[in-house]
């Protein structure tokens, strides 16, 4: 029975920021996407295969040299077995990390004595410094534009021979290494698959090759063996994929050759959507219902409010005094109101304390006026509700 500020129903709302535990879902998924195009992108054996079909094999440039009918074939043997004169051996790989016969800033020195009688080694991969040039240049050569796409240069000095350069330096490169010479690149890509419709490309590559002897493309390199066959019988590039058995050296060359990342990829975006369906501990989110609207109780807290802030608490004790009287009256059965005639305080204060068995003092000091100070705030107003609250309740 209080006469407060109005006050609206209060009605909980469901809150649609994203919780905490979602924003570290949203984390998760985004680092195990990351992860995922760190290894599609990440180098493999297989870059500069010419077993691969991908953007970055080379087995188009070896079906072109296979038409050109030169005498190109896989290296798949050890090293060790290289013999003879005027061959051309090319190895293409992003960095000869992997290869335990070479050592990774001078992958051709164990290879000298076999250049040193007349034999050619042809190497792409990156080397040179980073510098102005444009990421992707047409640079002329005697067979058409080549297409590169690095700003990777490498500074000749004299003793070497410049085959492919802009005004930023050498892309192509070759020195004599005693009867032979070897060939260097800043760019391993030069021949990729990604180059098919760049005819320059592979007919530059093509006439890098002086020697009339055989080609051999380093398969070894990308984890090939071919253990039958010898090295000068003409199989070690056989085309029958059935011969060829691919025995990793060590575990790390194994998974790499397998589908294991890609399934393991996708073993982890499946458990990533199975946690995210069922990441609903709770249950799903229940909508409360609108309250529905009491005019009569909005019509009494929006009164109330008016007289709490025209500060009329007198008024409102009056009312509440007429209030009470009139309520004991209809309960004691006094008359047909709180105006009857001949019923005063005193007489309405007797036949309480008859029916209750209190003191009638209690009830007057509460209905009569004369000589109690008006509340001066809200608190006194409430302790004096709280008597009447008791009075009443003491009749039903």
């Amino acid at each position: 029975m209080t006469m407060d500020r109005q006050q609206q129903p209060t009605i909980i709302q469901i809150n649609t920021r994203p919780r905490p535990q979602r924003r570290w879902i949203w984390v998760i998924v985004a680092v195990v996407i990351l992860l995922i195009l760190l290894v599609i992108n990440a180098p493999t054996l297989q870059n500069g295969s010419t077993y691969s079909r991908s953007s970055k094999g080379y087995r188009n440039w070896f079906d072109y040299m296979v038409e050109q009918e030169h005498p190109i074939q896989r290296w798949q043997q050890p090293y060790s077995q290289l013999q003879g004169t005027d061959q051309t051996l090319i190895r293409i790989a992003e960095n000869f990390d992997n290869d335990q016969n070479q050592r990774v800033q001078s992958p051709w020195l164990n290879f000298s004595s076999w250049l040193e009688q007349g034999n050619t080694m042809i190497i792409l991969t990156w080397d040179g410094q980073v510098s102005a040039a444009p990421f992707s240049s047409d640079l002329n050569s005697s067979v058409g534009p080549v297409l590169i796409e690095t700003t990777r240069r490498h500074s000749v000095p004299t003793a070497q021979k410049t085959n492919l350069k802009d005004d930023y330096g050498a892309v192509v490169w070759s020195q004599t290494v005693g009867k032979g010479h070897i060939i260097l690149a800043t760019y391993p890509w030069i021949g990729a698959n990604i180059y098919a419709d760049q005819p320059g490309n592979y007919r530059f590559l093509e006439k890098l090759i002086s020697s009339t002897g055989p080609i051999w493309v380093d398969e070894r390199l990308h984890g090939y063996r071919e253990e039958k066959t010898q090295a000068g019988t003409g199989n070690a590039g056989s085309e029958n994929l059935e011969e060829d058995r691919r025995q990793p050296e060590d575990l790390w060359q194994y998974l790499a050759q397998t589908p294991i990342a890609a399934v393991a990829a996708q073993l982890v975006l499946l458990a990533i959507l199975g946690i995210w369906g069922h990441n609903h501990r709770f249950g799903l989110p229940v909508r409360l219902s609108t309250a529905a609207k009491d005019n009569s109780q909005q019509y009494i807290q929006a009164l109330a409010g008016t007289l709490n802030d025209a500060y009329q608490r007198e008024w409102v004790l009056t009312q509440l005094r007429q209030y009470v009287r009139q309520t004991l009256v209809n309960r004691l059965g006094l008359g047909g109101g709180s105006k009857t005639p001949g019923l005063t305080d005193a007489i309405l204060a007797a036949q309480w304390a008859v029916a209750t068995g209190r003191n009638d003092q209690e009830l007057l000091e509460l209905l009569q006026q004369g000589g109690q100070p008006p509340p001066r705030n809200d608190r006194d107003l409430l302790v004096w509700v709280q008597k009447a609250d008791g009075i009443l309740q003491d009749i039903p």
